[in-house]
């Protein structure tokens, strides 16, 4: 039998996950309804969320629902994997890039936050991208390394692993322009990959206290330059299945390698640092129907 941690671990993705998945349940939120799976990961099991419940577009994806899912599941773990394109000379299709930062614009319509009339939370962004989990992403994929080569033996990716570097989240979704990406790589610091599916999951993952890690799969050259054109159907969907396998078999050995304990000081901290029992008004907020967040933060409060 797989064996559990006292707080469960979670993944998110889509395409060379949600085929291994099994035993789905519906978990009921404040926000609508989410199907959540289990997988059989590093000899654990853990929990498995389609991050596009019904193939809903990046920007239309309902994020809350889906953190406060895995919160309810007391999930305080997450890897996710997002599908991306290139922006820096030194990545190629094919490689994986364990995130360190995040920027974004053209978000305006993604609601990105828990916080409403009833409730104020400050929370940290730094470190959104748990260091320890990537410190565990990158050990592990000196492991895995020689299965990635093999598994792209006879394509067009290449193989590759980035510790570090900023994913730039663009709303979607359309692909970006040239004239805009080279402006982007111009002034987004340590650019390395451009998708559509990271903010705002990394910050209500923080207000929500999960330690949060994603992998970039770069599947397409976007508009880098001199690169081929993108060509989503017959590229960069082919690029994906091959690249989740990737990430597949890396997450695998890094939820071996997590330990069961593991702790990050900064994420497991949020609501130590962000809530304050004068700025929770649980009337209000059961009465806007938002009970499942006043249980999750009067749980919070109770064990500070």
């Amino acid at each position: 039998m797989p064996a559990r941690s006292e707080h469960p671990q979670a993944i998110i993705g889509g395409t060379g996950f949600s085929e291994f998945a099994s035993d789905f349940q519906i978990i009921l939120t404040d926000y609508g309804d989410v199907r959540v799976g289990h997988l059989e990961l590093g000899g654990k099991e853990v929990f498995f969320l389609s991050r596009h419940q019904q193939l809903e577009a990046p920007h239309l994806v309902n994020y809350r629902a889906n953190m406060q899912a895995l919160k309810l599941l007391d999930v305080n773990t997450i890897f996710a994997v997002s599908a991306c394109g290139r922006l820096a000379q030194d990545v190629l299709p094919g490689h994986l890039v364990g995130v360190d930062d995040i920027d974004w614009d053209d978000a305006g319509s993604r609601p990105s936050t828990f916080v409403e009339p009833g409730l104020l939370l400050h929370a940290s962004t730094n470190e959104l991208f748990s260091p320890g989990l990537r410190t565990i992403l990158a050990e592990s994929w000196e492991e895995v390394e020689p299965e990635v080569a093999q598994l792209y033996d006879g394509t067009q990716l290449a193989v590759g692993y980035h510790d570090g570097g900023t994913y730039f989240n663009i709303n979607g979704p359309a692909f970006t322009p040239p004239h805009r990406e080279a402006r982007l790589r111009r002034q987004t610091e340590d650019s390395k990959v451009i998708g559509m599916t990271l903010f705002p999951e990394t910050h209500l993952a923080r207000e929500m206290a999960m330690a949060y890690a994603a992998i970039g799969m770069c599947v397409d050259h976007s508009n880098f330059p001199g690169a081929p054109p993108v060509s989503h159907a017959e590229g960069v969907m082919v690029a994906v299945q091959k690249t989740a396998q990737a990430a597949y078999k890396l997450i695998n050995r890094a939820t071996k390698n997590t330990p069961n304990d593991f702790y990050d000081v900064v994420a497991h901290g949020a609501f130590k640092n962000s809530l304050f029992p004068g700025q929770v008004d649980f009337d209000r907020l059961k009465g806007n129907g938002r009970t499942n967040l006043a249980f999750i933060l009067d749980n919070a409060l109770k064990s500070q």
